[in-house]
């Protein structure tokens, strides 16, 4: 018998469309590469997923809808890529070698890039900001940090570790947001004495 608290098995229509919107996600993502938001083909979209038009726009009605999808599965993805390349790292060094991945991340992304080229308030859906739960997405990656925290050593009080890991997102909005006149944020050598000198003596 399943357990109350067991992950209830998808059928098989939903994981039918749950990977179809996963296919149109990653096929709007190298298209809005490729091209930007702006000049991105639908069609060419559409076609790469495997989908027609008529369902890529019941999926997502509008060219908005996709771009916000396709920003979410990137936001998904670096946090991914975060926790599996800090595994074995000790507190501090955690700290320091994630602000600078998600630093140069997302300096280095084309999608980011074209978003900035084309339209620089996009910057906002990027980080967050400029999302209606842009609250819970604070604390969502807020929490993910503080576990990756704990589990590389940090003793601190969980109270304070959450606090921690809040100020490092926060920070990380405000300098993709409103780049600092004296952090180089394209220096690679800056972001990591930044993070030494000011994020890192925070965890403990």
């Amino acid at each position: 018998m399943r357990s109350a608290s067991s992950p209830v098995p998808l059928g098989r229509r939903q994981r039918s469309q749950l990977e179809q919107e996963a296919r149109i996600i990653g096929a709007a993502g190298n298209e809005f590469r490729r091209s930007g938001v702006r000049h991105a083909n639908i069609e060419r979209i559409a076609d790469e997923a495997g989908v027609s038009r008529s369902t890529l726009y019941r999926r997502f009605p509008s060219r908005e809808d996709l771009l916000i999808a396709v920003i979410h599965q990137v936001r998904r993805d670096l946090v991914k890529e975060v926790a599996d390349t800090l595994a074995g790292l000790d507190p501090r060094a955690t700290v320091v070698e994630a602000f600078c991945l998600a630093m140069t991340y997302f300096r280095n992304d084309e999608l980011p890039r074209r978003l900035l080229g084309e339209n620089p308030e996009a910057v906002d859906v990027f980080v967050g900001a400029a999302d209606p739960q842009v609250e819970d997405m604070i604390s969502e990656f807020s929490r993910g940090i503080a576990q990756t925290l704990r589990s590389s050593g940090a003793s601190m009080p969980d109270r304070q570790l959450q606090l921690a890991a809040e100020v490092q997102v926060r920070m990380f909005i405000s300098l993709t947001t409103a780049p600092s006149a004296v952090l180089d944020i394209g220096d690679e050598r800056q972001l990591r004495a930044f993070a030494e000198d000011f994020l890192a003596p925070m965890v403990w």
